[in-house]
């Protein structure tokens, strides 16, 4: 029973916490800043943390423009590098962006990353196909893919988490378009500022279901949270597959922290009251262990008692002492018997 009663409590301690909130490899933005040394480097590329410590120290890049590592410590550890690796509008959204409508491959939104980092400000390089007509690789419009995404693969981490009052304070006190689909993080800044802009020029920027332009851009009505918005959408299959590859190829920047919710702490809410009802028992039991007052006498018993003392070798000083101490009890001494034995 007490070895039943020990594995059951390891397993409130450790098993229930892993099944209720299984562990996570996540990075919120402010851990991977935190990782931009020489020793130890990461960045967050589209919801995803690599560790290029590594890879920063081999040589790579073009034949024009060659990476070094002070060159990456220096623009791209710690950061969001969303903005250095744009993916045409055509790749991302085939079904919306036609060879027709974009032939070479030149239509992209203004990404400037998860953080809105300016990747001019920042020295990023831009892994386009006009920054280096030299590399065969930056010409293939499918380059992200293709041969960025397989590299930094080998050096994955995690993924990246954004808490969801910071994401939703973003939306109401920010009016930016943030939005939350199904706990996913979608940053859709970029997609409102060129659809808005004075260059969309016949509408070409608006290649989402104009449906779910509405719920993304409801003017700071509800939360950032449009999930129940978006399974209300009334749309066969297809279109919203599309629609929501499109979003997750060009704007998903990871998903929301869940770490800190009531299904995670759960096991140490329980815990802790385990502790407050044990502690609570301990201090009932102080409380009523106290003596307030004089300390009541016992009634002496009214019960006849013989005290039966055998003598053999004792002097007569220890007899003395027996005797006294016999007749110091509190005992009725009419009640009282003392019954001596000499051998």
């Amino acid at each position: 029973m007490i070895v039943f009663m020990w594995f059951f409590l390891l397993f409130i301690i450790i098993g229930l916490g892993l099944i209720l909130c299984p562990k996570e490899y996540v990075w919120t933005l402010d851990d991977v800043s935190g990782r931009a040394t020489e020793k130890s480097s990461y960045v967050a590329l589209r919801g995803t943390v690599y560790d290029v410590t590594d890879f920063m120290k081999q040589k790579h890049g073009t034949s024009a423009y060659t990476s070094t590592m002070d060159l990456i410590l220096q623009s791209f550890s710690g950061n969001d590098i969303n903005a250095s690796f744009p993916i045409p509008v055509r790749v991302a959204c085939p079904q919306f962006v036609t060879a027709k409508d974009d032939p070479n491959y030149l239509y992209f939104y203004p990404v400037q990353g998860a953080s809105e980092v300016d990747p001019d400000q920042a020295n990023m390089f831009q892994h386009t196909m006009n920054r280096d007509p030299t590399s065969k690789k930056l010409q293939d419009p499918n380059f992200f893919a293709k041969y960025a995404l397989p590299t930094l693969q080998k050096f994955k981490k995690g993924g990246v988490v954004w808490k969801f009052d910071w994401i939703n304070s973003m939306y109401k006190d920010q009016s930016k378009y943030w939005r939350v689909i199904n706990k996913e993080v979608f940053n859709l800044q970029p997609y409102f500022d060129a659809s808005k802009g004075g260059l969309n020029v016949n509408k070409k920027y608006n290649i989402l279901d104009s449906r779910l332009e509405e719920i993304m851009d409801q003017n700071g009505f509800g939360t950032a949270d449009v999930t129940k918005d978006w399974d209300g959408i009334s749309w066969d299959a297809a279109t919203r597959e599309s629609n929501y590859n499109c979003m997750k190829n060009l704007f998903y920047v990871g998903d929301v922290d869940d770490r800190q919710s009531v299904r995670c702490l759960f096991t140490n809410y329980m815990l802790l009251a385990f502790a407050c009802v044990l502690m609570l028992v301990v201090l009932v039991k102080f409380l009523t262990a106290l003596q307030f007052g004089n300390k009541k006498r016992p009634v002496p018993p009214s019960k006849f008692v013989v005290c039966q003392v055998p003598c053999y070798t004792e002097d007569d000083e220890s007899l003395i002492k027996t005797i006294n101490s016999l007749t110091a009890l509190e005992y009725q001494d009419n009640n009282k018997l003392i019954f001596l034995i000499c051998d």
